[in-house]
């Protein structure tokens, strides 16, 4: 070995030991601040649990546990306050009593591995929870189209449904007095009923009549009895029902926009990192 190569492995040596005492002094210098900050701020900071030999009694865990793996995440030369590190302790045992709890909800005799994996697998999800925000409220906004589309084809079915009656017909099925009569029952007191009212009620009427007779027609026998009669007229009796189920629909829609706007607010505010 040449002098320059020995002299070149000298000077790494030293460089080494040198790196060494400096991690030693810097391991050092952070307890030493930690101890320090800890005592400055005892009497300023309100713990949760009471400072002292009595106070790591109270603990779960050992206090030097939770500091060392605290220290493992943060930058070094940061000071933890005693405050975070009793208060980190006791959440930690939080965790546990929360997630064993989600276990022994299960209803068995045993806790299993499958069952661990299931209670900590909302906190694992915290991770990606700005993208199941996302992926909820395109949901939620997906429902609250779904429901306005449902609105709309109720809407649309209604005035679909509208007819052209020929009232212009002279030869009424009804005498106009007494569907005039009917109407006027069947109104508030004072309301005018103009014309083409009268005449198109009396020539829709007819024209109801006409179907339930053809109805009863198609039967197969030589008589038209009651049971037919019955069965003909079932139809037009359900509509005044199904009139108010579509209504009870359109609520129940806006109902659930309603909750979905909740919702949306909801997971704003709390799916957040």
């Amino acid at each position: 070995m040449t002098s320059i190569e020995a002299r070149t492995k000298e000077v790494n040596e030293i460089v080494e030991d040198i790196k060494e005492i400096d991690e030693k002094i810097d391991e050092v210098n952070d307890e030493e601040l930690d101890k320090e900050f800890d005592e400055e701020n005892e009497e300023n900071e309100e713990v949760a649990v009471d400072s002292g030999a009595g106070a790591e009694n109270k603990l779960p865990f050992p206090r030097a546990t939770i500091t060392n793996l605290i220290r493992k995440n943060v930058s070094k030369g940061k000071q933890i306050k005693g405050t975070v590190k009793d208060e980190m302790n006791i959440w930690v045992d939080s965790l546990i009593e929360k997630i064993t709890k989600k276990m022994d909800s299960q209803p068995y005799t045993f806790v299993n591995y499958d069952m661990l994996k299931e209670a900590i697998g909302p906190y694992e999800g915290m991770k990606n929870l700005n993208e199941q925000r996302v992926e909820l409220l395109t949901k939620i906004n997906s429902i609250k189209t779904q429901c306005d589309e449902v609105i709309a084809k109720i809407d649309s079915d209604a005035k679909s449904n509208t007819v052209s009656l020929n009232i212009n017909n002279t030869d009424l099925p009804f005498p106009k007095a007494t569907i005039t009569n009917k109407i006027r029952q069947n109104l508030s007191p004072g309301k005018t009923i103009k014309g083409p009212v009268k005449r198109g009620l009396n020539v829709w009427l007819g024209g109801i009549v006409e179907r339930v007779s053809k109805k009863m027609d198609s039967y197969n026998y030589p008589y038209i009895d009651r049971s037919m009669f019955k069965e003909a007229i079932e139809p037009y009796d359900t509509i005044t029902e199904i009139e108010l189920e579509k209504e009870r629909i359109i609520q129940q829609m806006q109902s659930m926009k309603t909750i979905c706007d909740i919702l949306s607010l909801e997971i704003d505010r709390k799916f957040k990192l």
